[in-house]
């Protein structure tokens, strides 16, 4: 579209002196004449979506038809005697980093059940995406974050519940947690725990609470959890938490919740993992913070980033499994376990679902089976073998073959608590198998 000219224009626009009849009726005509000789950039046709065909249900795999029964007897007291929380610790990968699956069924759950809060967060911005979904967290950018990595085959490392730490020496570093005034939920709490790294050389932690000043020490043995906690007035609250400038400080994280009963959803998940990674936690102190968090169902969600490992023997994988659930199992012996498969991923070069997968899928069934724990197959929730293309075009993915966006994440987290929904109300899980059980 070709803009106007000068001297194409009407004299009446182009000459100032010839406005004064009809002024303002002239004034408007020219300015819609300008408006539409703005050229307008030929925009790309919306993308036409292909709705999700109806996918058949993927019921929990259980042999022992009993692997549950801790969350199903948790959420009956909370439904019945509206007496404490349903505390759900789940760990996993970046399907789960990012606090949308988890999030969802938080949210799902608490309104179901009741808020009993947010649970265990990380308050640090340290991976693209990480957040915590109806809470605000802010940080500064000069904490230096650890994680562990399976490539590190013999270091074991003081990394908590979540396997992440964070330290600083600089009092400029913060790092703030809030209520929301947006959301539904993640308004209010009234229970506060900031848990800390100990060190010998470590210095003070200067929380603020509201405002109030706490100066929390760290000095102590290397690595070992020391945890504050706080009573607090029902309502919305600010923590903020940065060094005093005496020391380095490590911190773990903070738990926020509430009293009234409900459910907790703890998110536990770091982008590339694999369950070994846990393997690399020290025990004593990961299982410390596993016991004072008393969860009602443990869920480990791996398995997208194992499919790719084609060079890793299968029996590596499967004794890798055994010693994480050992752990797990040792950690939190009366609670529910499950662990959750890999959704469908695309191989780059042919678009069809990574080979590897049905032996990964088929492997985390053999150790659940053997340690009590029911399974979810996420790739057959989805829709099986190539899935990946139909919620791509159904745009619920990221387009990347591996991962969901939002609503993806959302629609994984309905059909995993349409199936636990399931076995609470007394459906018999999938499986009779014979259990071979490991304690």
């Amino acid at each position: 579209m070709t803009v106007p000219r000068r001297h194409d224009m009407p004299a009446s626009c182009d000459n100032p002196a010839r406005w004064r009849f009809g002024r303002f009726r002239r004034l408007w005509s020219c300015a819609l004449l300008l408006l539409v000789a703005i050229p307008v950039h030929a925009q790309p046709p919306p993308q036409v979506l292909a709705p999700l065909p109806d996918l058949a249900p993927a019921p929990i795999y259980d042999p022992s038809l009993h692997a549950l029964d801790a969350f199903s007897q948790a959420w009956q007291r909370v439904l019945v005697r509206k007496k404490g929380h349903v505390t759900v610790l789940f760990w996993g990968a970046s399907h789960t980093a990012a606090d949308i699956w988890t999030g969802e069924l938080r949210r799902r759950w608490s309104l179901e059940l009741g808020e009993g809060g947010h649970g265990f967060v990380f308050p640090f911005k340290w991976a693209p995406g990480s957040r915590a979904q109806d809470l605000v967290v802010e940080a500064s950018k000069g904490w230096q974050v650890t994680r562990a990595h399976p490539d590190d085959e013999h270091k074991v490392q003081a990394l908590g519940l979540m396997g992440l730490v964070a330290a600083s020496a600089d009092p400029a570093d913060f790092a703030t947690v809030r209520t929301t005034n947006e959301n539904t939920l993640g308004r209010e709490f009234n229970r506060l725990e900031i848990w800390l790294q100990s060190n010998p050389d470590g210095g003070t932690v200067h929380a603020e609470i509201d405002g109030k000043p706490q100066e929390l020490p760290t000095r102590g043995e290397a690595g070992s959890a020391i945890v504050h906690t706080f009573a607090l007035a029902m309502g919305p609250h600010e923590v903020k938490l940065a060094p005093a400038g005496n020391g380095p400080v490590a911190i773990y994280g903070m738990v926020v919740e509430r009293s009234t009963p409900g459910v907790v959803v703890d998110q536990l998940g770091i982008p590339g993992m694999r369950a070994e990674v846990l393997l690399h936690w020290r025990e004593d102190v990961f299982r410390g913070l596993v016991a004072r968090r008393k969860p009602d169902l443990v869920v480990l969600a791996y398995g997208t980033n194992d499919v790719g490992d084609e060079s890793e023997p299968i029996e590596t994988y499967l004794a890798n499994w055994r010693k994480v659930l050992l752990q797990v199992r040792t950690a939190a012996p009366d609670a529910s376990c499950l662990i959750v498969g890999p959704t469908d991923r695309l191989a780059k070069d042919d678009k069809r679902t990574m080979p590897r997968t049905p032996a990964v899928i088929a492997a985390q069934r053999k150790v659940a089976a053997e340690f009590r724990c029911a399974h979810w197959d996420a790739q057959a929730a989805m829709g099986g073998a190539g899935a990946m293309t139909t919620w791509t075009q159904a745009g619920l993915t990221a387009k990347d073959d591996v991962h969901l966006n939002r609503a993806g994440y959302e629609k994984i987290a309905a059909l995993m608590d349409a199936e636990l929904t399931k076995v609470r109300e007394g459906a018999k899980p999938a499986g009779n198998a014979k259990v071979r059980k490991h304690r």
